[in-house]
């Protein structure tokens, strides 16, 4: 059975969304609208570092002296940025019925367990995709491999595989950079994944030249990039690459959505900035589960 109804969320960061738990919910539930009234099964996919906010101003905005006073800051906030984030995530695929892929933040990769409950595998932190079902039951927590230069003090992700067998289909992650390397792609692509999720956040301007070819722009070889990677594929039919603009730790992010199948854009946002909804409906089988 192909989807019926997808989205993928452009998203801004603004602090005042991170500051409690409840505008974070608010955020999140506003985001997640267009979903209301749309044929079943539905599949949402945000941005990556779309929690990363939560483990800078949840419950107060981090500040560096923190650490002098309590060294072990970052993981007392990074565990409260994790719960507020999955058990919001949890409650926002239950209340839109959709699989959700709830987009990434950083922090240690946690487990729970009857005894123990959550506790973390690592005291290392990862860039980490959480996927929900429409009960909100988190199916899998996949960890970005491939790190930029801002990322290399992170802890690099194995291969799971980062497939996901759902009422929906067969479902792939890639985070961000992870989605551009072909070995990924084609492991994926042979182990039957039909939909590849790519949530990204581009720390680079748009408009730049691109560095490998200043004769072309940034954003010009990322969509020409998307348009292309499922050709030829023997299951990957469908890409969703939700991305984040906005400003973090001194960082620019600037992005534009979109929705592919094999060769062409089926839906693209406006721009590489602000919020915006990409929303395909077919409510009956097509031939785009497939690329057709």
């Amino acid at each position: 059975m192909g989807f019926r109804t997808l989205l993928a969320l452009q998203t801004e960061v603004h602090p005042e969304h991170y500051r409690t738990e409840e505008a974070f919910r608010e955020r999140v539930f506003a985001l997640l609208r267009p979903l209301e009234g749309t044929p079943s099964p539905r599949l949402a996919a945000f941005p990556e570092l779309f929690g990363l906010p939560l483990l800078l101003h949840l419950e107060g905005d981090f500040h560096p002296r923190e650490l002098l006073k309590d060294p072990l800051s970052p993981w007392r906030r990074a565990r409260r940025a994790y719960r507020a984030f999955r058990d919001t995530m949890a409650e926002a695929a239950r209340r839109f019925s959709a699989y959700l892929l709830a987009g990434t933040l950083l922090s240690p990769p946690y487990e729970e367990e009857l005894a123990r409950g959550l506790f973390p595998r690592t005291p290392l932190f990862q860039n980490l995709a959480l996927l929900f079902n429409p009960q909100g039951r988190l199916l899998a927590q996949v960890p970005k491999m491939e790190l930029t230069p801002q990322e290399r003090w992170l802890k690099r992700g194995a291969f799971g595989p980062h497939l996901v067998a759902t009422q929906a289909g067969r479902v792939g992650v890639l985070i961000c950079l992870d989605g551009f390397f072909e070995a990924h792609l084609a492991r994926l692509d042979a182990l039957g994944a039909e939909l590849l999720l790519q949530p990204s956040a581009n720390p680079a301007p748009w408009e730049r030249p691109w560095p490998k070819d200043p004769s072309r722009k940034e954003g010009e070889v990322w969509l020409a990039s998307a348009r292309a990677r499922l050709l030829g594929r023997e299951n990957l039919g469908l890409l969703l690459n939700p991305m984040l603009n906005g400003r973090i730790l001194g960082l620019t992010f600037e992005g534009q959505s979109g929705i592919y199948a094999p060769g062409e854009a089926l839906r693209l946002a406006q721009g590489p900035t602000g919020d915006e909804a990409l929303l395909i409906t077919f409510p009956e089988r097509s031939g785009w589960d497939r690329g057709g």
